[in-house]
Order: structure tokens, then C-alpha cells, then sequence
């Protein structure tokens, strides 16, 4: 039977990510989720425990149990995503340091596009370590517990020229890599360079506990991407085989990995500066030099420009060579041109400010000034319907004069009392 732990939010398990590497598996064996705390009880009946980018702590209880495990010949398969254990909260570097394994705080991407367009998107052409990994890998996983007696598998050979770390090409996604004895590597394509992205540990006892009742060894694979055999990556050039040949070995097929074959001269790991943390540095663009010498002289160049008269002899014999007369220099009065004329002293008159005009208020003169029966006229032609003839009554009695010197304190009766006194008082006589 094969686990999937899923105690501490594994973010891969048989219902998110690996759906398609659990039918894969059930093909053959049973497969089970557990949710609780590792413990012996629940791994009894169990030969594969696999655990898919932990984002929680696991308790040093379970990791003795995942210990005890793998010395009673029990497999673990351990799935990492980019950044480690910093990235997802964990701590399997301390189960794995127990087998001289650890998870780097990194990111493996890919330096040159090639047919998959993110740059974690790595494709690995030349990254197998083991040359075992390609010999396996056209044995497929659902034949390999069925006897081998029955069933006739062919395998590819190898040429004793091929390079073996092309044998198989796989794409590594959303990875970090593993500081241990490897099983493939980043390849030359990939950043960082040929560093080591999985690994595998194998127990010196062997012990009786296997899916098909032999007596195999406890082993253990770490890989540093959970995405490589997730539901989205495992039918991606040959992840699949690369898929069956790990789980052949973590379920005691005869398959052995041995650190002295393959390859051992991976390039050691540099610090390089960090580019983007240097660029928010203030730094000066003057580059320093050395400190000057007291001594200036020493500073001072004589050799290139001198003022001497160690020519004028031979200055002097040229003129009798060339037949010309000698005659000191004279001075010659220089003439300077005046491209500009003379400088006169510019005045200008004072600009006075004009007074400003009188405030005085506007009258209408034709009202003023014309005579009392053009202005009743007007008044006339202004008024033509009944409705307005109190107005027109008081404008009128305002042109003849009848009014105090309010206009608005006298009504249009008043007006009419006062022009029929004014008629009365001139029919009597009496103005």
C-alpha cells in the first residue's frame, strides 16, 4: 500500500496535483491518504510513504517514525518546490540531514528558451547522473510487479560511446536543487549550472517489508520539484519514465544506484553579487585614485616643452646660408578691428502716467436738454396700452414738473390733483 501524507497541507496529493500518478499506481497497489499524525499504526501495512511540498512543520515524533520506517525497509519519497524549507514553512532539512541530504533555498531556471516559455519551465536534455535510469526507463511501472518469468522486456542498449546523461530528457518545473549524491543534475542549459536535483538514499539492512513479501532495503528519494510528476507535467516529454523508474526503485525492484558510476564533477557553487539589491545602492561614479605626492616637482613634465636659445645660432646661420640679411626682430604695433561700434550711454525720457479720468456720472443729455412737448411725445409713443397708464401718469407729471423731488412718493392721483389745480389757479388767475 502507498500513502500520501496530507498532515501538513501538502500542496501535491491525490486530489490536487497528483491525480494522475495515483491512477497510475492504483493499477497496482493500493493507495491511501492520510490525514492525522505520522505514527506506527498508520504506516503497519505500508511500503511507500510519499510527501508532496509540505507547507507546515513536521514534530521530531514523525520524523523517528519516517526513520524507523526506512530501516524496516520501507520507501520514502519526499517532493520539494523552489525555495526550500524557507519558502514553504518546513523542516525536512533536519529529517534529511540525517542522511546527508539537504534542500537548497534556490531556484532552478532555464537560461536559453526552448519550447516551454516560462524559465522555471526547465528543459533537461542532458541531467541523468545514472546510467541505470536510462536502461530502465522502457520497462514500464504497472508490468514490473508481475513475474518476470512471463513476461519478456526488451530494453534499449546502451552504447559504450553514447553519453549516458542524454538518455533521457525531462522537464523540471518550479524546482531547487538537493546538495547530496545525484540522480540527475540541471544540465548544462539550465541556472544554476549542472547542480544536483535529485537524490537517493539506500539502507545497508535489509529488512522484510515489501509489496510483494521480499525482503529489500529501506530507501529514500528526495526530489527538489513537487511539479515534475504533478498532473500537468507527468505526460511532458519523459517524465512519465523517469516517473516509473523512481517508484520501481522505491518499491525494491532490482535496481541500484551506485555513486561510483556516472558522474561526480559538479562545479562547485559561487556567490555572486546580488544585482538588484547593488542597484538601490547609492554608489559614487568617480573612480578614486591613488593619493597624490608631496613632492610636485616630481608631478611637473620638462621634457615636452622648453624655453631656451640654444637654436639661435643655427638660426643665424641659416640667414647666411640663404643669402638673406640679418635684421633684428622689430616690434610690430598690432591692429585690433572693431567689429562692434563705439558704446554710448542710451537715456530714455521719462514715461508719465496719465491722470485718470473724472469721475463724473452719466446723464442722458436729450433728456436733460430737449423741450417738454418732444419728451411728452416720446413718452406717448412709449405708452400705447391702457394697462400701463398709472406709469405713464407719473413719467408725465415727472416732464412737466409736477413732482416732488421723489418721483416714487407721489401716485398717479396725486399727479392729476396737482395739473388740475395748477389749470384752476391759471383759469383764475391767480399763478
Amino acid at each position: 500500500m502507498i500513502i500520501f501524507d496530507k498532515s501538513k497541507n501538502e500542496t501535491h496529493h491525490p486530489n490536487s496535483n497528483f491525480k494522475k500518478l495515483c491512477r497510475r499506481l492504483r493499477l497496482f497497489t493500493k493507495v491511501k491518504v492520510n490525514k492525522e499524525e505520522l505514527s506506527h499504526e498508520e504506516l503497519k501495512d505500508c511500503s511507500i510513504v510519499i510527501i508532496g511540498s509540505p507547507k507546515l512543520p513536521f514534530k521530531e515524533e514523525e520524523f523517528r517514525v519516517l526513520a524507523a520506517f526506512i530501516e524496516n525497509g520501507g520507501s520514502v519519497a519526499i517532493f520539494s518546490s523552489e525555495g526550500g524549507d524557507y519558502a514553504s514553512k518546513s523542516n525536512l532539512n533536519v529529517f534529511l540531514s540525517e542522511y546527508g541530504m539537504s534542500i537548497d533555498r534556490s531556484s532552478v531556471i532555464r537560461a536559453v528558451y526552448h519550447k516551454y516559455l516560462h524559465p522555471k519551465h526547465a528543459l533537461i536534455t542532458n541531467g541523468i547522473i545514472q546510467p541505470e535510469i536510462g536502461e530502465e526507463k522502457d520497462i514500464p511501472l504497472v508490468l514490473s510487479g508481475k513475474d518476470s518469468s512471463a513476461t519478456q522486456y526488451t530494453t534499449r542498449p546502451q552504447d559504450e560511446a553514447c553519453d549516458s546523461t542524454s538518455s533521457l530528457s525531462f522537464v523540471y518545473p518550479n524546482g531547487t536543487t538537493i546538495s547530496v549524491f545525484t540522480l540527475l543534475s540541471s544540465g548544462t542549459t539550465s541556472y544554476p549550472v549542472d547542480c544536483p536535483l535529485a537524490a537517493a538514499w539506500e539502507s545497508d539492512n535489509i529488512m522484510g517489508r515489501s509489496h510483494n513479501d521480499k525482503k529489500r532495503p529501506g530507501r529514500l528519494i528526495v526530489v527538489g520539484s513537487s511539479d515534475i510528476f504533478a498532473d500537468d507535467w507527468l505526460d511532458k516529454e519523459e517524465n512519465g519514465k523517469l516517473c516509473d523508474v523512481f517508484f520501481r526503485f522505491l518499491l525494491g525492484e532490482n535496481i541500484e544506484f551506485d555513486s561510483s558510476q556516472g558522474r561526480s564533477d559538479f562545479e562547485e557553487k559561487e556567490c555572486v553579487p546580488d544585482i538588484s539589491s547593488l542597484a538601490n545602492l547609492v554608489k559614487s561614479c568617480i573612480q578614486e585614485n591613488e593619493p597624490l605626492t608631496r613632492d610636485y616637482n616630481s608631478m611637473l613634465c620638462t621634457k615636452m616643452f622648453e624655453i631656451h636659445n640654444d637654436c639661435i645660432p643655427d638660426v643665424i646661420d641659416l640667414y647666411k646660408r640663404l643669402n638673406v640679411e640679418y635684421e633684428p626682430l622689430t616690434l610690430v604695433r598690432p591692429h585690433f578691428e572693431c567689429p562692434h561700434p563705439p558704446l554710448r550711454m542710451s537715456t530714455h525720457p521719462p514715461r508719465m502716467m496719465d491722470p485718470p479720468p473724472p469721475a463724473l456720472e452719466l446723464f442722458d443729455l436729450d433728456e436733460c436738454f430737449s423741450d417738454v412737448r418732444v419728451r411728452l411725445s416720446q413718452l406717448t409713443n412709449q405708452f400705447i396700452d391702457d394697462s400701463d397708464l398709472e406709469d405713464y401718469v407719473q413719467e408725465a407729471g415727472w416732464i412737466i414738473g409736477l413732482h416732488s423731488k421723489d418721483r416714487l412718493q407721489m401716485g398717479a392721483k396725486d399727479v392729476l390733483y396737482r395739473a388740475c389745480a395748477r389749470i384752476f389757479e391759471h383759469k383764475c388767475g391767480l399763478v
